[in-house]
């Protein structure tokens, strides 16, 4: 019998990013291949890869590789959006690791995924087949593939261009998911793409379809999911609030109500599921409808990720974003009133240009009238081909913005003891993570002691009795 063929995924970025990943690996396994555990040697690796900063960019150059380098000789598929950004680059990467351009494909997010994935498959079919009394079966060819019917060379403002111009609908369904391996929380990716540009964002250019998947199939995938094991599955997307939209630009949006709503509705009441968590939404997001659905909703997580950006409405002007200071704290006032002790996270990007002292107080300002339970900050970084770019030289100097996060770092650490600190005394459901932890629905950590007769599994939801705080979360103790 021939061995297993064996493939190996590496995921940066988003949740969409690893739902994606496990979009794929589904459809790799449903070819006939093995994925591969460790570090093991892979006939066929895969990276995801993500360009919203430097830093991912270079992450995501280091994941290809660290994988070329474990598995060499594997045929070598990249994908994600820095495939999008700049696939010259990446080009010029696998070459350097001597990759040969039979055995590299590279398939952005415009690209057809299911059809690289396909051309994989070809590949190692044939390589399979070269064995005494096995014909060649071949494989697509270079003008065949995902890679090449893009173009190279093109820019990335003009492949946006075309993609808009030819209403591309954007790569081909991989298929629903039916595990999310690794994971105890399962992502489902309802919504995809944005056009509402950022200053400082590159996704509009990576992922510029905005496009929604069916409910059908959405609720079809959850209940799979669930009856895999997950108990808590997160509806994820480029731009949640944009369900059912065709932009992410509220000008353009008409009278209809929000489709999200109802959605939220229709996966809580699968049998089985304890928790349905809302990833990233905007403060217009935040409806009357949706604050019904999430009171109504036994199995809503009372968590809400609303990236703030910046406190200073000048600054948030010049990042185009589609809020005010004022309304985003409108926004935290309502969910607040209408939810027991909710988890309120968000994201802030420190050292945009133009923004000064006054500006960055006034972010402090705001995010301790939020009071946030935590905060992901992180620093400008202008990448070329968007209008932020252009302002890089109004951002302030690197020492600057060190001591800006450091400053933002000492306010979150604050208000995330302060949030867990009320709920000591209390008790709180929690999924087991691992053998000591478990999450809790309003996203913070709970180490508790995992000892006798049957210690919980990976998976299962304890309640818990939260006896303090602690740095990176907070103790309990099982109930019952």
């Amino acid at each position: 019998m021939e061995p297993a063929q064996l493939f190996t995924i590496a995921t940066l970025g988003c949740k969409v990013n690893q739902y994606d990943s496990a979009a794929l690996a589904h459809a790799l396994q449903a070819g006939g291949l093995h994925r591969g555990e460790g570090d093991s040697p892979a006939d066929l690796v895969v990276v995801q890869t993500c360009c919203i900063t430097h830093v991912a960019m270079r992450k995501s150059r280091q994941a290809i590789r660290q994988a070329v380098r474990r598995s060499p000789g594997a045929v070598v598929l990249v994908s994600g959006c820095y495939s999008d950004y700049d696939r010259a680059q990446i080009r010029g990467v696998l070459k350097s690791l001597g990759v040969p351009e039979s055995r590299a494909i590279v398939a952005g997010n415009q690209d057809d995924v299911a059809a690289a994935a396909q051309q994989a498959l070809h590949i190692l079919a044939d390589e399979a087949s070269r064995s005494p009394g096995g014909g060649k079966k071949g494989w697509m060819s270079a003008s065949e593939s995902p890679d090449s019917a893009a173009g190279s060379s093109a820019s990335i403002r003009t492949r946006r261009l075309a993609a808009i111009k030819n209403k591309t609908p954007g790569p081909s369904l991989l298929g629903a998911i039916e595990r999310f391996d690794g994971h105890q929380r399962a992502f489902v990716k309802v919504q995809d793409g944005c056009d509402a540009f950022c200053s400082y964002c590159v996704v509009p250019y990576t992922r510029p379809n905005v496009r929604s998947r069916p409910a059908e199939q959405v609720l079809a995938e959850c209940r799979r999911l669930v009856e895999a094991g997950h108990r808590e599955i997160v509806l994820c997307g480029v731009f949640l609030g944009a369900y059912g939209r065709q932009t992410a630009l509220r000008r353009k949006w008409d009278a209809s109500p929000p489709k999200l709503p109802e959605l939220l509705r229709q996966i809580a009441g699968i049998d089985g599921l304890w928790r349905v968590r809302l990833s990233s939404l905007e403060p217009g997001d935040v409806t009357e409808q949706l604050l019904a659905a999430a009171r109504e909703l036994p199995n809503f997580a009372p968590h809400f990720h609303l990236p703030l950006q910046s406190g200073s409405g000048q600054v948030l002007s010049r990042m185009n974003r589609q809020y005010t200071p004022e309304e985003f704290l409108s926004a935290v006032r309502r969910i607040r009133a209408a939810l027991d002790r909710p988890a309120l996270t968000t994201d802030i990007l420190v050292g945009f240009a133009g923004e000064g002292e006054q500006q960055f107080g006034e972010t402090l300002c705001v995010a301790r009238e939020a009071a946030f339970s935590k905060i992901h900050a992180f620093p400008f970084s202008p990448i070329r081909g968007t209008a932020g770019w252009l302002m890089r030289g109004d951002a302030p100097p690197p020492p600057v913005v060190r001591r800006r996060m450091n400053a933002l770092a000492e306010l979150e650490a604050q208000m995330a003891r302060s949030y867990r600190t009320l709920f000591v005394g209390d008790s709180l459901e929690a999924v087991v993570e691992s053998g000591g932890t478990a999450m809790t629905d309003r996203y913070f950590t709970v180490h508790f002691e995992a000892g006798g007769p049957r210690p919980p599994s990976a998976g299962e939801v304890l309640r818990l009795r939260i006896t303090g705080v602690e740095e990176d979360g907070a103790r309990g103790e099982p109930i019952g």
